[in-house]
């Protein structure tokens, strides 16, 4: 069983009748990729009347054109034509993680209803593209998980409220990684393991072609410039703040700073659609939405759980996935993204020396960065 939610854009016309525009939309992108109705309709496994009378309908619905066909040149579309599928692909990636969680909530519900056994793993997970490989590979292997996905530092907070087994996070390498791991110690117990999922690419996504001349964090400090920002509490919004205070800088410097979208996706669709001119995100985003990529840092993707769940006859076939070679292969499949590591199991203080067990040393031995951890 799999529960499936889409959001869907429909038109009420002046006799309040309601027009779903999905098969529209649908038809206009695919215009946009073949660049011929005829194509675009085949692809669709569509006649070419139907496409011709769904774009006659659609433009006497909106008042204008949203296809111009010149002969020997194909079809391209026009201004609203292409507003009409960006703002589309805005729709989907703003709102379909979310309504990916609410469905794997459903079906936890149902399966509940249906029967006693125990349910799968509850996890809460920064949005990537890596976490949702996993989950569909999951349900192709016919492996129950509960995917909740939240901020990196929201989803090791449950975590360690015991509100999910698995959190998922990311963590930069090289000269980042230390004040960012310095954020989640608080939270992490020395009976912790950490399994890697992927190592990602992070960068800053700009439009086609670059028009601005985006190329590094002090551009996005530039007056012509508008930014979207990831929510507070997502491990790339504690990337870009570390990033503005080694330049000296605040959230303040930045146009747009306040400007928040929930997942990479929607970051990259808010670009598309023009209405900022960066943000930051990992490259499979950037490439999903025909956007370019200055790239910043790599990082990576990690489950954390307690090592008592690596007996758990549950999780036995989760780990047989992640270091599938099909799983990794779908990884890799992924720009930006390396799965070398899938699968690999650590302690924390084996990944991260410098963890302190989640106490604060006396004060003459107190490591840079340690201020932040919590006395017990």
């Amino acid at each position: 069983m799999k529960i499936i939610l889409h959001p869907t854009l429909s038109l009420l016309d002046s006799s309040a009748k309601l027009h779903t525009l999905s098969k529209s939309l649908q038809l206009l992108s695919a215009i946009e990729t073949h660049g011929n109705l005829q194509a675009a309709s085949n692809a669709l496994g569509m006649s070419y009347r139907h496409a011709w009378n769904m774009l006659s309908e659609i433009e006497e619905l909106l008042g204008g054109a949203v296809v111009a066909m010149t002969r020997g040149r194909g079809s391209e579309l026009t201004e609203l034509g292409r507003r009409l599928v960006s703002v589309d692909k805005l729709i989907h990636a703003r709102v379909g993680p979310l309504l990916d969680s609410m469905a794997t909530e459903i079906e936890a519900e149902i399966r509940g209803a249906l029967s006693h056994t125990q349910g799968g793993l509850k996890i809460y997970a920064s949005h990537g593209f890596a976490i949702e490989a996993l989950n569909k590979q999951a349900h192709k292997r016919n492996i129950t998980l509960d995917l909740g996905y939240r901020g990196s530092l929201e989803a090791l907070n449950a975590f360690s409220r015991g509100n999910c087994e698995i959190a998922g996070l990311h963590i930069p390498l090289g000269v980042l990684e230390k004040p960012v791991f310095m954020q989640f110690e608080r939270l992490l117990k020395p009976h912790h393991r950490l399994i890697t999922l992927a190592t990602r690419r992070q960068g800053i996504m700009v439009a086609k072609g670059n028009p601005k001349g985006i190329w590094t964090i002090q551009d996005l400090m530039r007056d012509d410039v508008q930014f979207v920002n990831r929510q507070q509490g997502s491990g790339t919004r504690m990337i870009l703040d570390l990033l503005l205070e080694h330049e000296g800088k605040t959230g303040r410097d930045i146009n747009g700073y306040e400007d928040i979208e929930l997942t990479h996706a929607a970051i990259a669709a808010y670009i598309l659609c023009g209405r900022a001119d960066a943000g930051l995100g990992v490259e499979t985003a950037a490439r999903q939405f025909d956007l370019e990529f200055i790239p910043l840092l790599s990082e990576r993707y990690l489950l954390v759980c307690d090592a008592s769940l690596l007996k758990d006859p549950r999780f036995a076939p989760v780990l047989d996935m992640l270091q599938s070679s099909e799983f990794r292969m779908e990884v890799n499949k992924l720009p930006g993204y390396d799965a070398v590591e899938t699968g690999t199991i650590s302690e924390i203080g084996a990944a991260y020396p410098y963890f302190s067990n989640g106490n604060t040393p006396p004060a003459e031995t107190k490591p840079e960065g340690a201020s932040r951890s919590k006395k017990k």
